[in-house]
């Protein structure tokens, strides 16, 4: 078992059993919702994921292109996003209370990432998306 929390802690949630690899993302969307160099994210199925408290205190955003964010109404933290298709939730690796047992894997959209960061760590890029198989 795995929780989950926002800054304020009036967000938090369980993910019952594993979750996916964290891929890092870089682009330009992801740094400006999240303020840094990538969104390190990962998935888990939803049916292995539950609410325990703050569904409520949720906001989204939604740009015209279609990118949305969800965060915290309170403190502003990233915090979970069912994805459209049902089957999985996106989860700010970042907002996780334990050790989840999964690490990055890949870094995707490097075309657009931050000026000011090296990546360093020898993991694959991308300059878009990552194949599916990654």
């Amino acid at each position: 078992m795995v929780s989950g929390s926002c800054l304020c802690r009036a967000v938090k949630y369980e993910i019952d059993g594993r979750i996916s690899p964290i891929a890092l993302c870089h682009c330009s969307k992801c740094r400006k919702a999240n303020g840094s160099a990538f969104h390190a994210g990962a998935l888990c199925r939803q049916r292995r994921f539950r609410w325990l408290r703050g569904e409520e205190s949720i906001a989204r955003f939604r740009t015209p292109s279609g990118y949305e964010t969800h965060f915290c109404r309170t403190c502003g933290s990233p915090v979970p996003v069912f994805h459209p298709n049902g089957e999985y939730v996106g989860l700010p690796a970042g907002a996780l209370d334990q050790d989840p047992g999964s690490r990055p894997v890949h870094h995707f959209f490097v075309g657009s990432k931050a000026a000011w960061f090296d990546i360093a760590d020898g993991l694959p890029q991308f300059e878009e998306h990552a194949p599916p198989s990654e």
